[in-house]
């Protein structure tokens, strides 16, 4: 039966409006749309007109309008045809009776048979989002993308505090005054909000943005409450590639709204923005990287990129279960020892325990547990149970470890009684189940049998993510790197190939490094020591570990490595293998370890997202432009040098010096909820993906010589220059570290030297700046002296950045 129509004449936004809006007035239009219910309806759309790449079909939520859809507008035409709606009822649309959730599918549907044939991909945001995706079922389209909106409340999530004010006093707060409207536009930057509060100026303007939220179903007694689950369902059986685009700060749709649309999309992308809040379409450029993203999975289909991994391959698991009945001794520390039958029964029990406490398969579960036996027993339980441990240290601060841990919005927080103390007041994982070995309220008991039947092992496809483990933020913000259980499984024979063998015994200054034992065949010996503090690891730690087990082998960081040989004092331990990793290795270095332990030392090169790269051998070669030997590519491992001014150019071995591409069967997958970073780091080349490490080196005669970062090149008029270069013969004239950095304008940067002493920088004394410029191949513009900014995690990597920084501002005006 028709709906009763307004009496209000349709309204539509002035030029001089659209104008100041950073909109194209040509694009506003007024389309009659028949309703299923046999109403025509008067739309008005923004609409940018033919593109020959296809159709994005924009829908906005409540209580906004096109105007959300600015940056896609404005950044996608010509190129793409983009029409962003305004629902009926909402903005400039016309005002008929209300509607409910089904109704505007029934409409969206109805529109884009009229207006798009498909292939369409279709764009929501807000309430918006089960709009468009209930769509989905009945329309041709090509792909989705998301904006922080919801197909359905997750399990334990309350209603959003926003709508449950609004719901409760509905009338007075959406319809009769502009609270509602104005509360929202003020979520936003201010250049905005007027566009936003434009359509709903009077209270019958504001009719709609009441019944909308009265019509979102919080209960199953809901009227919508089954449309809205047939959009989840709609959503889950979606087989085209699907973006999300996340605001982190979003006091409505927080990241329990984006985990459970992962869940219901596993192969979705993930793009999130942890400043932004609710408007993320109008906080964040999203044109751009909806351009982008359209782009390469339109490629990824027709290169055959978006199915990986389908087939099953061996499990992390594998090795644990071929030594389910072993006695010997797997861990060995300060908190006592494990063995691998240890390992498995108290793994199995813990997972039983993650599984009966609603763990599901690819759920996050953030480890918050110290390196040691409860850690390694930790990780297990998890990858039995199908989950996939987010593991970040504090070496940077309870800050930095909070935004880490809410941006993987983890199903599980599993830790100690402190941590998991921490982890509650801090707010780190809202909304997340708390597990530990300890019987506390609250609290998933670990150590506690469940009856069977309950499954123990949910089991993954090899191309499904297997773990997510951060980047130190030495050199840049902290990244969550994800790898795939395929690549965990192709890290096991690259290790090998460094000398560390099955049945041998390795002790470590990396914490997570002990997470390998299991997956090598390995027993691990941890030190005692704050593992997040390397320089703490001197030579009567790493003699106590060696006491504890039979040790052959030894992964150190070379400031844990620079304490052994500081406190040996004469003193030695004997050992057949040392590598050295973490940052960039100096001979003197390498040769001090090999004094003092005997062994042979290895220096291979790698990060968080591909390690090994290369085998670590004859650390002490020279090459013709300086820097540090790392050894030669492990076997099946590719390393390719690019231009600095073209990355598809390669640079061939012993041609000069670039950037640092690498790819391995072991390589990460990509950055977690990051995709635009994720992109920008690779090098496809021949349908090789390749990680553009932002690193420079060069290659001679088969070596890789590496030669610092890509962001601390000096720039200067007589062309680049790579800082360990610079650094290098200066360092070795001294006798003491030193660091270097450009100041002044890019492409005529100077070069500065900072002499490592403590204290603030200041300028050295001419005895000094005398030896450094006598030790450098080029010009120095000015020596100082001061603490060089090191990492957290490694305690080695220079900050030059910060440097750079400081040495400008101390030099400026001189």
């Amino acid at each position: 039966m028709p709906t009763p129509r307004s009496v209000a004449e349709p309204l539509s936004p002035t030029a001089e409006q659209l104008h100041a809006w950073g909109l194209d007035p040509s694009w506003s239009r007024r389309v009659l749309v028949k309703s299923p219910n046999g109403d025509v309806v008067d739309w008005h759309v923004l609409d940018t007109g033919d593109g020959a790449l296809g159709t994005i079909v924009c829908v906005h939520g409540n209580p906004s309008w096109g105007y959300l859809w600015r940056d896609v507008l404005t950044t996608l035409a010509p190129a793409w045809r983009v029409i962003a709606v305004d629902q009926t009822n909402m903005g400039y649309s016309e005002r008929t009776g209300p509607r409910r959730l089904v109704d505007r599918v029934d409409e969206l549907v109805s529109f884009c048979r009229q207006e798009a044939t498909g292939p369409l991909v279709l764009a929501a945001h807000d309430w918006g989002g089960p709009v468009a995706v209930g769509a989905t079922a009945r329309l041709d389209v090509a792909a989705l993308v998301l904006a922080n909106t919801a197909v359905a409340k997750p399990d334990g999530v309350r209603v959003p505090p926003l709508i449950a004010v609004a719901r409760r006093v509905t009338d007075l707060a959406c319809r009769r005054t502009p609270a509602f409207v104005s509360g929202a536009a003020r979520m936003t930057d201010r250049r905005h909000r007027e566009a936003l509060r434009a359509p709903y100026r009077t209270s019958e303007r504001r009719s709609a943005i009441a019944t909308f939220v009265d019509d979102i179903p919080v209960s199953a007694s809901d009227p919508s409450f089954d449309s809205l689950a047939s959009s989840a369902a709609a959503l889950e059986a979606f087989c085209g590639p699907v973006l999300l685009l996340w605001g982190g700060r979003d006091p409505v749709f927080n990241d329990r709204f984006l985990r459970d649309l992962r869940a219901r999309a596993p192969r979705a992308d993930v793009q999130r923005f942890a400043g932004a809040g609710h408007y993320v379409p109008l906080d964040e450029p999203i044109g751009a990287i909806v351009g982008d993203w359209l782009a390469l999975v339109t490629a990824d289909v027709t290169a055959g990129r978006l199915e990986r991994g389908a087939e099953d391959d061996e499990s992390v698991l594998a090795t644990l279960d071929e030594h389910r009945d072993d006695t010997n001794t797997l861990y060995v520390g300060p908190d006592g020892a494990l063995t691998w039958r240890e390992l498995a029964i108290r793994s199995e029990t813990a997972s039983r325990a993650l599984v009966a406490a609603g763990l599901s398969g690819g759920d996050r579960v953030s480890v918050l547990v110290p390196p040691g036996r409860e850690l390694l027993v930790a990780a297990l339980a998890i990858w039995r149970a199908g989950g996939v441990p987010v593991v970040a240290d504090a070496s940077a601060g309870v800050g930095q470890l909070r935004r880490l841990v809410r941006a993987a919005a983890p199903r599980f927080v599993v830790g100690t009684p402190r941590t998991l103390a921490a982890a509650a007041v801090l707010g780190m994982a809202p909304g997340a189940r708390r597990a530990g070995f300890v019987a506390s309220k609250g609290v998933v008991d670990l150590r506690r049998a469940q009856p069977d039947p309950v499954a123990t092992t949910t089991a993954r496809s090899a191309g499904e993510v297997a773990a997510v483990v951060h980047t130190s933020g030495s050199t840049g913000p902290a990244k969550p790197v994800r790898y795939t259980h395929e690549a965990l499984s192709a890290l096991r024979p690259a290790l090998q190939s460094l000398g560390l063998s099955p049945g041998g015994v390795f002790t470590t200054s990396f914490g997570p490094f002990m997470l390998l034992a299991p997956v090598l065949g390995m027993t691990c010996v941890r030190p005692d020591f704050e593992v997040d503090q390397p320089a703490k690891l001197g030579f009567d730690e790493l003699r106590g570990a060696l006491a504890m087990a039979p040790v052959s082998a030894a992964w150190l960081s070379p400031a844990a490595a620079r304490q052994i040989v500081a406190t040996a004092r004469g003193r030695r331990v004997a050992l057949d293998l040392v590598m050295l990793a973490g940052a960039p290795i100096a001979p003197a270095l390498a040769h001090s370890v090999a004094m003092v332990t005997g062994a042979e030392v290895r220096t291979p090169y790698g990060m968080t997202e591909c390690l090994p790269v290369t085998d670590g051998t004859d650390f002490d070669a020279t090459g013709s432009l300086g820097g540090y030997s790392t050894g030669a590519a492990v076997p099946g491992c590719r390393v390719r040098i690019a231009a600095l001014d073209d990355a598809t150019r390669e640079v061939p071995d012993g041609a000069g010096w670039g950037e640092l591409l690498v790819s391995a069967p072991w390589m990460f997958d990509g950055y977690d909820g990051d995709w635009r970073g994720t992109r920008r780091s690779e090098q496809w080349v021949d349908g090789v993906r390749f990680h553009r490490t932002g690193d420079v080196g060069y290659l001679e005669g088969g070596r890789l010589f590496h030669l610092g970062r890509l962001a601390h090149v000096l720039n200067t008029a007589g062309g680049p220059l790579a800082s360990v270069a610079v650094e290098g013969p200066i360092a070795a004239h001294l006798g003491r570290d030193v660091a270097a950095v450009g100041v002044g304008p890019k492409g005529a940067e100077v070069v500065c030297i900072v002499v490592h002493e403590h204290g603030a920088l200041s300028l050295s004394d001419e005895s000094t700046a005398e030896r450094v410029r006598e030790g450098s191949a080029h010009r120095v513009a000015a020596v100082l002296s001061g603490s060089l900014p090191l990492d957290h995690r490694h305690q080695s990597k220079v900050d030059r950045t910060t440097l750079q920084a400081g040495v400008a501002a101390y030099l400026a005006g001189r």
